[in-house]
């Protein structure tokens, strides 16, 4: 299962630049479904990274993400792709993941992700 912040809830939305605070996620699954899930702990990046671990997250591809989510992530072998700026559509991140063309967020590449 793949899990986006997005910008709200409709079909296809765009990504949004907050993960811990961001009010919807989409998540994918292997045969291509999305569903639009609300983050009831939009604000708190802990409370998100274990909201997003239960809902069955194995990858999460996002623009930005802080150290602490990430970390959390990474300790309960989620991975974390960045899928490029600008507006990106669910549809488009999950196509150039898809083709490899995400890159995959690590320790030595984080300080570019996160927000300063």
């Amino acid at each position: 299962m793949v899990a986006m912040p997005v910008k709200m809830n409709k079909e296809n939305p765009p990504l949004t630049t907050v993960f811990g605070k961001a009010k919807w996620f989409a998540f994918a699954d292997e045969g291509g479904g999305v569903e639009i899930r609300e983050n009831p702990y939009a604000g708190s990046g802990a409370k998100t990274v274990a909201w997003l671990i239960a809902g069955g997250a194995e990858r999460i591809v996002t623009q930005h993400i802080g150290g602490n989510p990430f970390m959390m992530l990474r300790q309960n072998g989620v991975r974390v792709f960045y899928p490029g700026e600008g507006r990106l559509l669910v549809s488009e991140a999950l196509e150039r993941l898809g083709k490899g063309e995400c890159e995959e967020v690590t320790l030595e590449n984080l300080s570019r992700f996160t927000h300063h």
